[in-house]
């Protein structure tokens, strides 16, 4: 059978690139994998039952609201896609606003619109929904949330509802005008895959979902970055490649390579201006606009396609077993982590998007002097949420853990025009020539251990709602191997994800 990726030169068939037994080995571990990843008949029939029930109470409860609604439908893995894994009872439960009313808001700024529309969500939320979820459900627990925007968590018989308001937006309104809100193009997505996906196909994505979330690259929760693969990514690697095995022959082609529905051409999407920064070019079927791998962490990627490599040189199930990240004990100086504990005032994407702008801060600080000469060196580090978020830990690589207590710091060069040295002088008249007759002053360090350095910084710079540093052995909140697990995995991860694999 065709698959779109045929047209694309330089990629293959696994049965070309593949031997026989391999694709007979993984034949089976497919069957075999797919018995504890595929959610049983009872498991989706009592998902579905609880949805009708929860979208009927919906229904009731906005009767009463002037507000023109489309449709009220579960979407993602459990809803019209049915991509979801074993234990995946989360639905989202979309309510599709019509178009129309925007009409109200069509004299206003873009931002002034997202404004107004928060207004409305939470005004429905807190004066509607939750009151009348309330009376007639009577749910397990209820809560207001805040992604991109307001949304409500509902749990009912066991199964975990997020309520979600979107506009109803075709392809082409978005392409034209741009999307309303951050929630409307999941439906197109939810179509586009219950449409276009076989039932073989659909329980492939089951198997890359285990085998992405078995190596930590799944989600907004991966270890090696801040994104790994996504649900809708990896939906449309099934749709392009049409079968796992394709999937993974060919994934460590990707950089360079866009996976375009819309035919272009390869050095047109390359090229073009809002692609330009992102490692993996995925196109969105439903929006030519769009790189569903925009937010693809490269390190994620690259962990990925390492594992891949070792699956398909000896393949094996266990490769689709989803445990927790290892955390052994270290005794390299050069690891060091530090532990927070987490009371979840705050969304945990904005915990690991704050912690990664922290880790990014700390490392421009911290590797060079602010004249700019080399203070600890190159520093790579991880961020690793814990079970519930409950606990997050960020560790630390570094190449020097002490440094001396001086340093020199070089002006200009003996060569240079003699305004500037004048200039120089003035200012430094210790200074003195070195061996390559450049001018030099000697810098005093106040701190010359990184751990020190590192734990001032976070203590300063510390400014997450809801998080606290957790203090270690003697009291100090850097460590070589913390007690917490979640340190010691973050630790881990560079270990065996990240630095194995840099250049």
């Amino acid at each position: 059978m065709e698959y779109p990726f045929s047209s694309v030169e330089g990629m293959n068939r696994a049965i070309d690139v593949l031997s026989l037994a391999t694709l007979k080995k993984i034949a089976a571990i497919k069957v075999q994998v797919l018995k504890r990843v595929k959610p049983t008949r009872t498991e989706v029939d009592h998902v579905r039952e609880v949805t009708s029930h929860v979208k009927a109470s919906l229904q009731t409860v906005l009767e009463s609201e002037a507000i023109p609604i489309d449709f009220i439908e579960p979407q993602g893995s459990t809803g019209l896609k049915q991509t979801q894994l074993a234990g995946d009872s989360d639905v989202d439960l979309f309510i599709g606003l019509n178009p129309s009313l925007l009409d109200q808001y069509k004299e206003l700024p873009k931002k002034q619109v997202r404004e107004q529309l928060k207004s409305l969500f939470t005004r429905l939320i807190n004066d509607v929904l939750t009151p009348g979820i309330n009376d007639t459900l009577r749910p397990q627990s209820i809560t207001f949330s805040y992604a991109e925007h307001p949304y409500i968590s509902v749990k009912v018989d066991g199964v975990k509802f997020d309520v979600v308001f979107c506009f109803n937006l075709t392809s082409d309104f978005i392409e034209r005008e741009d999307i309303v809100t951050a929630m409307d193009r999941t439906p197109l997505h939810s179509k586009f895959v219950r449409d276009n996906l076989s039932d073989v196909q659909k329980d492939d994505v089951r198997l890359l979902k285990a085998f992405f979330k078995a190596c930590h690259v799944y989600g907004d929760k991966s270890a090696p970055g801040s994104m790994g693969f996504i649900g809708y990514g990896v939906e449309i690697l099934l749709h392009f490649f049409g079968t796992l095995e394709n999937v993974m022959a060919n994934i460590p082609l990707l950089h360079g390579q866009p996976l375009d529905m819309f035919g272009r051409e390869k050095d047109g999407v390359l090229s073009t201006p809002r692609f330009a920064n992102d490692f993996i070019i995925i196109i969105d079927p439903t929006d030519r606009n769009r790189n569903v791998g925009a937010s693809m962490d490269q390190r994620c990627f690259t962990h990925a396609v390492h594992v891949i490599a070792e699956f398909l040189k000896e393949p094996s199930p266990e490769f689709f077993d989803i445990t927790p990240i290892p955390d052994p004990e270290n005794d390299d100086p050069c690891f060091q982590a530090l532990v927070f504990e987490n009371t979840r005032e705050a969304h945990y994407t904005i915990v690991r998007d704050k912690l990664y702008r922290l880790g990014n801060l700390a490392r421009k600080k911290l590797e060079r002097e602010q004249t700019g000469e080399e203070r600890f060196g190159p520093i790579v580090f991880s961020v690793v949420l814990g079970k519930d978020e409950l606990q997050v830990a960020i560790a630390f690589h570094v190449r020097a853990t002490t440094i001396p207590d001086t340093f020199k710091q070089l002006g200009p060069s003996k060569t240079d025009a003699r305004a500037r040295i004048n200039k120089y002088m003035q200012q430094h008249p210790d200074a003195v020539i070195d061996e390559n007759d450049t001018y030099y002053i000697m810098r005093t360090r106040r701190i010359t251990e990184f751990t020190i350095a590192l734990a001032k910084f976070f203590k300063d710079e510390l400014d997450i709602k809801g998080l606290t540093l957790v203090p270690g052995v003697n009291g100090a909140v850097v460590s070589t191997s913390p007690e917490q697990a979640v340190g010691r995995q973050a630790i881990h991860v560079l270990k065996s994800m990240i630095l194995p694999y840099m250049v």
